[in-house]
């Protein structure tokens, strides 16, 4: 356990990008919340003392509320996201072309440890940071009112989170890291050409349903949480680890 740890504390210093990025959002925030309040953006609505107890005006200043926490946000997960596709797609290779992979390999550690590390900073640490960024972001813009903002967000947001880590990511993720591994020069082009090009197979000869089971609901289908495209993600995602170790152990 000791050894996981430190292999993914080096994976977050190494990869700055985990950290930089939820730090350049925040610091986005700040902004656009001092130009709130005192800048050219700055505006004040003030609801009227004998209408504050009404439960319309309260229920229409919490929907507010609530779609504006949301949409913040949903911005930083998407981000953050994108971040964990691109850590994904650079980890293994940027190892084979520095040469560092010589030296790690010469520890005591084993390959599957190794890819191990890259999954759990990939699909646990990033979504910490989500959450942990999403809460300082609130408390910025919506001050001491953040705490019953956000019980009301991650009371119904917490879940969908993990299910987006479940369906979606992790096969992407392990995708993604299968690219890094394999590729010879550029793991974005392998990751990203390869879907495309089963699409329009797919689209030729199996009327979509490949593509529609193992890409589509994966990106756009994001309502539909059910069973069986969680088993066949588990599935490919443990198919690509897989190959991944064969092939890292295959690398001298």
């Amino acid at each position: 356990m000791k050894t996981l740890l430190a292999l993914i504390k080096r994976e977050i210093l190494e990869h700055r990008n985990i950290w930089r990025v939820p730090l350049i959002l925040i610091a986005i925030a700040i902004l656009v919340r001092l130009s709130l309040s005192m800048g050219n953006l700055a505006f004040d609505v003030d609801v009227p003392e004998q209408l504050q107890l009404d439960d319309v005006i309260t229920s229409a200043v919490d929907s507010v509320t609530a779609r504006a926490l949301n949409s913040m946000n949903y911005i930083i997960m998407l981000v953050m996201f994108i971040v964990a596709i691109f850590y994904a797609l650079s980890c293994l290779f940027n190892e084979r072309q520095d040469q560092s992979v010589l030296f790690w390999r010469s520890l005591p550690i084993s390959d599957s440890l190794t890819i191990a590390s890259k999954l759990l900073t990939a699909l646990v640490v990033v979504p910490l940071v989500i959450v942990i960024c999403q809460a300082i972001v609130a408390v910025i813009f919506f001050g001491t009112g953040a705490a019953d903002d956000l019980s009301v967000y991650y009371g119904q947001s917490l879940e969908t989170l993990i299910k987006i880590v479940l369906w979606s990511m992790l096969p992407i993720i392990a995708w993604c890291v299968l690219c890094s591994q394999v590729a010879k020069k550029n793991p974005f082009l392998l990751a990203f050409v390869a879907p495309i090009l089963l699409i329009l197979v797919d689209k030729l000869f199996f009327n979509g349903v490949l593509s529609q089971t193992f890409i589509i609901n994966r990106v756009t289908g994001l309502e539909h949480y059910s069973l069986m495209p969680l088993v066949w993600g588990v599935v490919f995602s443990a198919g690509c680890i897989t190959f991944a170790v064969i092939k890292r152990s295959e690398r001298i």
